[in-house]
């Protein structure tokens, strides 16, 4: 089961750790949407997370947060894009390469399952530096990785 985020490479954290007073941790990652409720029926629908949250505030402001298990500290908040610059940037506020690393204790199995509801994988789970992974795009065209360490 995927059950956590890796959002940032080691050596970000290695200096984050070592150079900072602060050990920090990442609690939400945005990802820039066209349409909440779409993108809200992907994650939960096709690829398999949890609603954690679905809250309005006021007119302008809907705060819908996922995860790929309930249990999990770190959430994706799922974000209007409402200016042109944001709405450029659906699909590839990563500049192409990885957005989220999602780490799983089964990776064969959570690409089985993922697949089977959909999921757009960019090949098959394979060896990689520390274990084994894949990627897969979002329906906006973001990238994620799933990754099984060794």
């Amino acid at each position: 089961m995927v059950t956590a985020f890796v959002a940032i490479s080691q050596s970000y954290w290695f200096r984050i750790r070592y150079f900072c007073r602060y050990d920090y941790q990442n609690n939400t990652d945005s990802v820039l949407v066209r349409d909440v409720d779409e993108a809200k029926a992907y994650y939960v629908d096709v690829l398999g997370f949890f609603l954690v949250n679905d809250l309005t505030f006021g007119k302008d402001w809907r705060y819908v947060t996922v995860a790929p298990d309930e249990t999990n500290e770190t959430v994706i908040e799922l974000v209007k894009a409402e200016t042109e610059v944001q709405r450029s940037l659906v699909g590839k506020q990563s500049g192409g390469q990885v957005l989220l690393m999602f780490q799983t204790d089964d990776i064969e199995a959570d690409y089985a399952a993922m697949k089977k509801r959909g999921v757009r994988f960019s090949g098959k789970p394979q060896a990689v530096p520390g274990g084994r992974g894949v990627g897969f795009v979002d329906c906006y065209g973001n990238n994620f990785d799933v990754f099984q360490p060794d």
